[in-house]
């Protein structure tokens, strides 16, 4: 007797398989959500205790058309709290937090670069555009066009903050694509930025941050009631993927795991929306070059820890989004993010809280860090950058072992890799931040792509 059967199997429950699966039954496809954990959500984990409310991984989302029209769609509009995307970043330089530009115009005023530096990144339009349309790393790029301190100073930090990643191994093309488009196009890098604000339209439409009034994992966990409670396995691994002959076309069957027993679900079609590395061993069955060229993307150990602090210990107001650290500045944490002040509910009255993260692919030692030495050492880089000499209650600490896919020298060239080895395997999808962009707005706009294509396979 054949395993009972859906038109798609959507493995893994974060927010692109929630996404996928969403779009997939709007459609009127029958779907099943596979999830090894416990709970759906993925990278999105909001916890609460106390009065306090901290995210497991990120900490918010910019606006997007494709991710405001999802919030609508699942009801949660009322329960969306935003905050300007243009509030105030910091980076740590020279025993100072000091404001990070956030416009071209900012190089002027900055205090991150002496004069002699800012006349060279003001140079930049009379720069000479690379001859060659190579792979460059996004620290070559940005050093080539402004300059070794805008790079130390602005660049390399905000690359740590998106990615957790080392600017000399990231792929400029792969990570900030419009800057190589405005130096192909434009010649320079400002003159794009400049024409490109010239043509864009008005009235502008306004970036926000947003998140909601019980954190984001608000979203993953309306979307799994909206898809209804029979179509998502919680706690089942995916034991084996085959893909075979039955009645004159090819089907898959996924053969699952679970506390309760061995099962087996066939289908027209499965997506893959599990971390790379997870999707290579699910693929291993399939294709050995798929599984290879997966295996081969990177993630950094991250951990990110969760301090409260009586308002009164705090020497400063924390008013903005928080701050980032270049390397070599006596810091090792990679960044912070002033929790209380983004978003309201975070905290109770008279207590702040911060997140601040440590490790990354430019300090991979701190995976070997005990949870002791994280938080002491998170301590110490607030005492340094915030004057805070007070002991911070420890809210929540989390290791992520696997965290940010890093976009590395060869990125794109990989995934041109991988479509050609997924071509070969009709009806197998892949949908992650591993792909085309690691934030969520990015995440839900390429699950919606994957959906479209989902639908329009032939076996469905």
């Amino acid at each position: 007797m054949s395993p009972p059967g859906v038109d798609v199997v959507v493995i893994g429950a974060g927010i692109s398989g929630l996404t996928t699966a969403w779009r997939l039954k709007e459609r009127g496809v029958s779907v099943a959500v596979i999830e090894a954990a416990d709970e759906v959500g993925g990278a999105i984990q909001t916890r609460s205790a106390d009065g306090f409310l901290c995210e497991g991984g990120p900490n918010s989302f910019q606006t997007t058309p494709e991710l405001l029209e999802l919030i609508r769609e699942v009801g949660l509009e009322p329960e969306l709290v935003t905050a300007d995307a243009r509030l105030p970043r910091y980076i740590y330089y020279r025993g100072r937090l000091r404001r990070a530009p956030m416009s071209p115009g900012g190089i002027v005023s900055t205090r991150l670069l002496g004069w002699p530096d800012k006349l060279r990144a003001l140079r930049e339009p009379w720069v000479k555009p690379s001859a060659q349309r190579r792979d460059e790393s996004l620290a070559d790029f940005v050093a080539r066009r402004f300059g070794p301190l805008v790079l130390r100073n602005f660049v390399a930090p905000f690359a740590s903050g998106i990615y957790a990643g080392d600017p000399a191994r990231l792929s400029a093309r792969a990570v900030f694509p419009a800057l190589v488009e405005f130096e192909e196009k434009y010649g320079s890098v400002l003159r794009g930025f400049i024409r490109s604000a010239r043509a864009a339209p008005k009235p502008r439409q306004e970036r926000l941050l947003g998140s909601f009034r019980t954190g984001l994992g608000a979203l993953p966990g309306a979307l799994a009631r909206k898809l209804g409670d029979g179509a998502i396995r919680l706690g089942a691994r995916v034991e084996a993927l085959a893909l075979e002959a039955r009645g004159g076309e090819k089907r898959f069957t996924v053969a699952l795991g679970s506390a309760s027993g061995a099962e087996s679900l066939e289908a027209g079609a499965v997506v893959l929306a599990t971390p790379a590395y997870q999707a290579a061993e699910i693929v291993r069955p399939l294709s050995a070059g798929l599984e290879g060229e997966l295996a081969a993307i990177e993630y950094p150990f991250l951990a990110g820890a969760c301090l409260a602090f009586d308002a009164s210990d705090v020497p400063r107001p924390l008013e903005g989004f928080g701050f980032l650290v270049p390397r070599g500045e006596g810091v090792r944490a990679l960044g912070c993010i002033w929790s209380s002040s983004l978003f309201p509910g975070r905290a109770p009255q008279g207590r702040i809280l911060v997140t601040l993260f440590l490790g990354g692919a430019t300090d991979p030692e701190v995976a070997s860090m005990t949870d002791d030495a994280i938080v002491k050492q998170a301590q110490l880089d607030l005492a340094a950058t915030l004057g805070i000499s007070a002991q911070g209650r420890v809210v929540a600490l989390r290791r992520h072992r696997r965290a940010i896919p890093q976009y590395t020298l060869g990125h794109l060239a990989r995934l041109g890799r991988i479509e050609t080895e997924i071509a070969k395997i009709p009806g197998l999808f892949l949908a992650g931040n591993y792909l085309r962009g690691v934030s969520i707005g990015d995440c839900v706009k390429e699950a919606g792509r994957v959906a479209l294509a989902a639908c329009a396979c032939k076996a469905l």
